[in-house]
């Protein structure tokens, strides 16, 4: 596989650009791959006419996994970035929200206007605070798709403008915090000033699942709980993990990645989940362990002693309740996994 390709993926990643990478499974150009980035086709295999052919059918596509395009099967990945969770205010609910946002591994950033409480989020352990009046900082901030903003201020003024600023960029989520009251004097004046009222009502208010909270580390355990299930709705299938595309870009010893492009039954990892085999026997990320990563390390270690060219390969492994049991494992099913040489 093309190392020019990872480059564009991390820059996708880097920049949080919508960014899907299609490959072809079937017998047209197997193996071969392009990049739709924002709706344009910006990288193709130097050796496929397939994608070029057939742009008009893959360049508005958004749905992760196996389709068909032009009678040939392809495995379409949605390229996202590490989810970030912007909170504006560094109230109680927020340092809980920091400390429980390491755990489920978010970048947590913090906007704070007050040098106080803007101190206390930093203790607290979150990775970027910015310190200064919600509205300039919002504006300067970079979000996308993958973001999730929580309003949690301490009055409707300064809610309103977050809000603001907010609806103006790309997100995954906005939740607003407050009493019925309040939240009602924020949504009008955004429909005051013309807001689409589509955004305005996609906003989560009252803020968080209902689960009674009482205490500010229950609040924050209810909107994570939210966060969470709008993040795992999402159609997204990244395997990108930390570490993978920096070595792919460092070395220039020959690598192997596979990934998981389809799966029936109940198996260890979804499709998009990947692992980069290294010569040294390490590996990062992971297919799913037991007798799913035996199979491919089998077939993994054979082309890394190879000096031949060798072409992507699609591996078959059965995971069925009876071969399963003798590796003890009891999740049963079947995956397809896409090895390919880096």
């Amino acid at each position: 596989m093309d190392k020019e390709l990872y480059k564009i993926i991390d820059e996708s990643k880097k920049k949080g650009l919508r960014t899907f990478v299609f490959t072809s499974l079937g017998d047209k150009d197997f193996g071969s791959k392009a990049v739709v980035r924002e709706g344009e086709l910006i990288w193709i295999s130097p050796d496929t006419s397939f994608f070029k052919d057939n742009f008009d059918k893959i360049k508005d596509m958004t749905k992760p996994g196996i389709t068909e395009i032009a009678g040939n099967r392809v495995y379409v990945e949605h390229i996202c970035n590490v989810s970030k969770i912007v909170i504006c205010g560094a109230g109680h609910t927020s340092i809980a929200m920091i400390k429980i946002g390491q755990m489920l591994g978010f970048e947590m950033i913090v906007v704070e206007d007050r040098e106080e409480f803007a101190d206390k989020a930093r203790d607290a352990g979150a990775d970027r605070v910015y310190c200064e009046d919600f509205s300039p900082a919002l504006k300067k901030f970079k979000s996308d798709y993958d973001t999730y903003f929580v309003v949690v201020t301490r009055g409707h003024q300064w809610d309103k403008e977050c809000i603001r600023e907010i609806l103006k960029k790309p997100y995954a989520y906005v939740g607003l915090m407050g009493a019925k009251r309040r939240v009602g004097f924020v949504l009008d004046a955004m429909r005051s000033e013309g807001y689409d009222e589509k955004k305005i009502e996609e906003i989560y208010t009252p803020i968080g699942l209902d689960i009674k909270s009482e205490t500010p580390t229950e609040i924050a355990i209810s909107i994570f709980a939210e966060i969470i299930s709008v993040k795992n709705a999402k159609t997204k299938n990244v395997g990108y993990v930390e570490g993978m595309l920096e070595k792919i870009a460092e070395s220039n010893e020959r690598m192997v990645m596979a990934t998981i492009v389809d799966k029936k039954g109940s198996a260890p990892r979804g499709v998009g989940a990947k692992a980069l085999f290294l010569r040294d026997g390490s590996f990062i990320g992971t297919v799913g362990g037991g007798k799913a990563e035996h199979d491919i390390m089998v077939k993994v270690d054979e082309i890394l002693k190879s000096d031949e060219n060798i072409k992507p390969y699609l591996l078959h492994v059965n995971l069925t309740d009876s071969e399963a049991s003798l590796e003890g494992m009891v999740c049963g099913g079947r995956i397809e996994v896409l090895i390919e040489p880096v």
